[in-house]
């Protein structure tokens, strides 16, 4: 029963190592409107929380995997999990299109480990004959934060605000950073020595 447990969570992990850094781009898309309208900014900035997003994703993703195999999979996806947690709350609390600007951006740092970080764990946790198998469930949490986003924020943003609906994400991703504990091992072996 233990051994079933740790693999669920070892399969939770991956899929929402994914799902949670892509949730931004697809939670500021569809609740754009509401964070336009509260804050008193134009609809077209919500392009910013994008860019700002995925523009820092994409320069720290040049030395991403260095980065993970120097520290491993545990300490990358502790602080993946981490930069989710601290950019919805803040963006659950932001007051400004600044405040939500930078925000966002923190997210970039997730993306940025999110392929490295699952690419090691599954390559030293899974065995060669499941890998290929275990690719495509992490890949799954793409799709699953866009189906997410568009099923489930709505409605809780119409129902307690958009900020419950962004402010939920972060215990969520502090639950998958704890899980992280059981599912990776504590010491890394670093594959380019």
């Amino acid at each position: 029963t233990v051994l079933f447990i740790l693999v669920w969570t070892g399969c939770a992990v991956l899929i929402f190592a994914m799902t949670l850094p892509m949730l931004i781009l697809y939670a500021t898309s569809t609740l754009g409107p509401l964070l336009s309208e509260d804050l008193h900014f134009e609809l077209a900035a919500i392009g910013y929380l994008i860019m700002s997003s995925f523009g820092l994703a994409a320069v720290l993703s040049l030395g991403a995997g260095a980065i993970v195999d120097y520290i491993g999979e545990r300490i990358a996806l502790l602080v993946l999990f981490g930069a989710i947690a601290a950019a919805f709350a803040l963006i659950a609390a932001a007051q400004v299109l600044l405040s939500l600007i930078t925000a966002t951006a923190i997210c970039g740092i997730a993306q940025a480990l999110a392929n490295p970080a699952t690419n090691l764990l599954i390559a030293q946790q899974v065995r060669p004959e499941q890998r290929a198998g275990a690719v495509g469930l992490k890949q799954a949490g793409v799709q699953l934060a866009a189906l997410f986003a568009g099923l489930v924020l709505p409605a809780v943003a119409f129902e307690y605000g958009w900020r419950a609906a962004f402010g939920v994400i972060a215990p969520v991703a502090l639950a998958f950073g704890l899980a992280v504990l059981f599912v990776t091992p504590g010491q890394h072996v670093r594959a380019n020595k």
